[in-house]
């Protein structure tokens, strides 16, 4: 079966560094899997990107190294089946606030008796390989968010849960739960408290924490910090912040 070379990192306690999709477009997925990136999140609960987008954005991916991740819109047993069944080798599950919830999610994404995936569908042997079904259990990651408070007072029982291969935090809808302002790189003193919290007890448990970061040097600090999941910004705003940049260095003509 092919390699997860993200979860390869990650074990080797390596961070790993990638980007959010929210275009439902399979050729700007191609550029940037050839960027450099160690894997790709596809975004499927807060984009239009339906399960014919998917298909296409994966096999765009797959003439690269870089890992597809997939968030899903929920953490649906259904949808996740899916989704692997596209062939995505991660799996983010959105909003996790316990212990019955994370093993909910492992589950779905291992075949018995592990877990209680389906089998069937056709592209992950291609994609992965004809022994994909004897190793899927082995390779694919299944990555946590925590975004909510209660989920930080119970980020041990999560992170407890085997086959948790990381946690991501995703700091605006912490933020929101919190009742506190939102924003990457959040100073809010609560806000870091609970940050910090769970990267303590992903160190402390052995599981891989991940942040969503602004840019480089967000992710620098988040480095030294001990975190190693991060994902710059998106698409949308890469595409956003290049053109931005590009008008501003426009000089028209002056009208007389």
């Amino acid at each position: 079966m092919r390699k997860n070379l993200t979860k390869e990192k990650l074990k080797r306690g390596e961070p790993a560094i990638g980007t959010w999709m929210g275009l439902s477009d399979s050729l700007s997925a191609e550029v940037l899997a050839n960027m450099g990136f160690d894997w790709l999140t596809i975004d499927m609960e807060h984009n239009p990107i339906d399960f014919g987008d998917l298909l296409h954005i994966l096999q765009a991916i797959s003439s690269t190294n870089t890992t597809p991740f997939v968030r899903v819109p929920w953490n649906d047993p259904q949808a996740i089946k899916r989704v692997l069944d596209c062939t995505a080798y991660g799996i983010v599950v959105p909003n996790v606030k316990n212990g019955e919830e994370a093993k909910r999610a492992v589950g779905a994404c291992r075949y018995p008796p592990v877990g209680y995936r389906g089998v069937g569908g056709a592209r992950h042997r291609i994609y992965g390989g004809p022994d994909y079904m004897e190793k899927a259990n082995d390779e694919i990651s299944v990555h946590l968010m925590i975004e909510d408070v209660e989920a930080v007072k119970r980020a041990d029982e999560i992170m407890s849960v085997p086959g948790v291969d990381a946690i991501f935090i995703g700091p605006n809808d912490l933020a929101y739960s919190m009742g506190v302002p939102g924003g990457y790189d959040n100073k809010h003193p609560d806000h870091m408290a609970a940050c910090k919290h769970v990267l303590t007890t992903g160190k402390r448990l052995g599981v891989p924490v991940g942040i969503h970061c602004s840019g480089p040097e967000e992710i620098n600090r988040r480095i030294e910090e001990g975190y190693l999941w991060m994902p710059m910004i998106s698409d949308i705003r890469f595409l956003q912040a290049a053109v931005q940049d590009a008008l501003k260095k426009i000089k028209l003509p002056v009208k007389k």
